[in-house]
């Protein structure tokens, strides 16, 4: 047997407890005198894996990858190809006033800033170490110049693609061109450029393009103006592209916030909020940023409950909300609104008139909601505007024939094949995604809850459904109701003979 001296072991375990005690701290000292970095990452790759789950689609790039992920390598090829030959038509482009020495010192003069927007997990993928990152140590001369060469690769692109749409130049003869050699392809990239991971930050953008052309800027549109016009069909405001970028126009604040999205994605949001485009000095007010309502009480002293108290305070679930259907049979008139905003629905407490914008429902529907929807999450959480428009036209759509009310009243124009298509879709896209606390649709909620509390309300709705829904239906009415006064009458009129 070994002799082992006293307290030998409570003295190893008292080191090697002073030695944890000191890692422990040494860590929590790095991590206190760690500072935050000075700009946010606003292009991340990851999404929540329960959301990707349910359409992994919507958020992969189809055609095109722009930025430093590099995780599709079967779409590399030809698209890059692309990007090189749409490089050299903007560098010989009449008017631009750069040469590609320039070009590239802007890109390495901007590359810490650009990379700064980007989450770490991109730059495993272009083998930039970890530690490098954290020190903020400039990568590797090889790595650097690869950056600048996908930068000023994609940007170009980006820019090319914009000025052909704008001008409406079309393909070139001579020119291998694989955006314009099908009517359809261009879809595609659209969809594919307002991805949130798939981006390059936007003051880049601007940068390479007022490089370019800052010299004649009365001859060439604004970045922003060529970025409305590609994305026109997501310009849902109550103001052409074409006189919200007029000369002397009185609209520079809201060009102002287009100005300064982080990148398409974040432009596509800002493109959808509610803004007012009266003229100066008018009493409208403008859109607001911050939580729009606050509910007062729906219910008589002494009446309140839990959920009652869940639903003024803007936390509403579907069970407290009527679909369509419903609504209309509780005296709720549909009608669709004459504005772009998809945001803008509005409830006639008076005449019981709920208005809504149309929404064109396509294949690219979910992809844009979805991509909008996940950077309101993880970006504007106090903000998620988009959402709670998402979130109200799933409470309001549970079945085909929510479906088919909202089609025939021309506020859903459906594209997608069936009515089943879009409840389904409204339902999936809601799935893993929490109601925000304060809904920007809470007033709404309280209005029509307590429009429908009227049971006056219903029995007028049902009178109106059941004889008066069609003109025959109210010819057949009037006239049965000739008929019954008329032998009425006639018989009042015997007894009395009699």
């Amino acid at each position: 047997m070994e002799n082992h001296e006293p307290g030998t072991e409570n003295n190893t375990s008292d080191e090697n407890l002073d030695h944890l005690a000191k890692d422990i701290e040494s860590t929590l000292k790095f991590v206190k005198s760690s500072k935050r970095p000075a700009v946010q990452h606003c292009i991340i790759r990851s999404v929540n894996p329960l959301l990707r789950r349910v359409n992994e689609a919507a958020y992969r790039p189809l055609f095109v990858i722009i930025g430093p992920l590099r995780c599709y390598t079967s779409l590399l090829e030809p698209m890059e190809l692309q990007k090189r030959i749409y490089l050299a038509s903007f560098l010989q482009r009449p008017g631009v006033g750069a040469s590609l020495n320039e070009f590239c010192k802007l890109i390495t003069a901007s590359a810490p800033e650009i990379r700064s927007r980007y989450e770490e997990t991109y730059y495993r993928r272009c083998d930039f170490k970890a530690h490098q990152i954290q020190q903020n140590i400039p990568p590797s001369d090889d790595n650097l110049q690869w950056f600048i060469e996908m930068v000023l690769a994609d940007a170009a692109f980006i820019i090319e693609l914009f000025l052909r749409i704008y001008h409406k130049e079309g393909q070139p003869e001579s020119e291998i061109d694989f955006v314009f050699d099908s009517p359809g392809k261009i879809y595609d990239i659209r969809r594919d450029l307002f991805l949130a991971h798939n981006q390059l930050p936007l003051f880049v953008l601007k940068q390479i393009y007022d490089l370019a052309f800052g010299n004649n800027p009365d001859h060439h549109p604004s970045f922003i103006h060529l970025s409305c016009n590609f994305f026109y069909q997501y310009f849902n405001q109550n103001i052409s592209i074409h006189d919200l970028f007029q000369p002397n126009q009185p609209h520079v604040d809201f060009i102002a916030k287009l100005e300064g999205a982080k990148h398409f994605t974040d432009l596509l949001r800002t493109l959808q909020l509610q803004h007012s485009f009266q003229n100066p000095g008018s009493n409208s007010k403008s859109f607001s940023c911050k939580p729009m309502f606050k509910c007062s009480s729906l219910f008589p002293s002494g009446q309140k409950t839990e959920e009652n108290s869940d639903l003024e305070s803007g936390r509403v679930q579907g069970k407290y909300l009527y679909s369509a259907t419903l609504l209309r049979e509780a005296g709720v008139k549909f009608r669709v609104s004459s504005s772009r905003c998809l945001l803008d629905i509005k409830f006639n407490k008076t005449n019981g008139e709920l208005s809504i914008p149309p929404l064109k429902l396509d294949e690219s529907t979910e992809p844009f909601f979805r991509n909008i929807m996940g950077w309101e999450q993880s970006y504007y959480p106090e903000e998620t505007h988009v959402c709670d428009y998402v979130f109200l036209m799933e409470y309001l759509i549970k079945s085909s024939d929510d479906v088919d009310l909202l089609v025939r009243k021309r506020i859903i124009i459906n594209q997608l094949g069936s009515h089943t298509a879009v409840v389904t879709l409204f339902n999936d896209l809601c799935k893993h995604i929490p109601p925000t606390e304060n809904n920007r649709y809470s007033e709404t909620f309280r209005d029509l809850n307590a429009y429908n509390s009227v049971r006056r309300h219903g029995w007028m709705a049902k009178l109106r459904l059941l004889y008066f829904s069609s003109l025959w239906k109210s010819v057949a009415t009037l006239a049965a109701t000739a008929l019954l006064l008329l032998t009425l009458t006639q018989t009042i009129c015997a007894l009395i003979s009699l």
